[in-house]
């Protein structure tokens, strides 16, 4: 962590085939493991889906998923994205355009289940998250960790 930054979300990302059943046998491999999720995210791409999930492991998520042959993307590395606390001072009008005005592209988005007090967080995959994140903060948005998004998982 640099200049008040904090670390990145590790995000795990698995291509499956576009047919019912499929996004059910990756819940179960991870149900079994009891490895919870806090953010899910399924994007159609045409026979395939890609299926974007911030969990509470990511390495064993990622790893349990890789032993039971699932095709992880991004080379099998997970990657990293940023958690966002949406308030009432702090919409995603305010988020967007922070990062606009800084320069900072976002590749896509999407929200949570997790609520911390009252609010809800959003996901975000931006181009340079490092320089988004102290964006953010130099404008005092909270960005959240792992860990704070366990500990206020709901």
């Amino acid at each position: 962590m640099t200049h008040g930054v904090k670390m990145p979300v590790q995000q795990v990302s698995v291509f499956l085939d576009n047919k019912p059943g499929s996004l059910s046998q990756v819940m179960q491999q991870l149900e079994k493991l009891e490895i919870k999720i806090y953010a899910l995210s399924i994007a159609d791409a045409g026979e395939y889906g890609l299926i974007r999930m911030v969990t509470a492991d990511p390495t064993r998520a990622a790893a349990a998923l890789e032993d039971a042959e699932f095709n992880l993307a991004k080379s099998k590395k997970n990657t990293e994205v940023t958690a966002i606390l949406i308030t009432k001072e702090n919409p995603i009008s305010k988020i967007t355009k922070i990062l606009g005005e800084n320069d900072v592209n976002i590749e896509y988005a999407y929200s949570s289940a997790v609520h911390y007090d009252g609010k809800f967080a959003l996901i975000l995959r931006p181009r340079e998250v490092e320089k988004a994140e102290k964006s953010l903060t130099d404008n005092n948005v909270t960005t959240l960790t792992l860990e704070e998004i366990k500990q206020h998982f709901q």
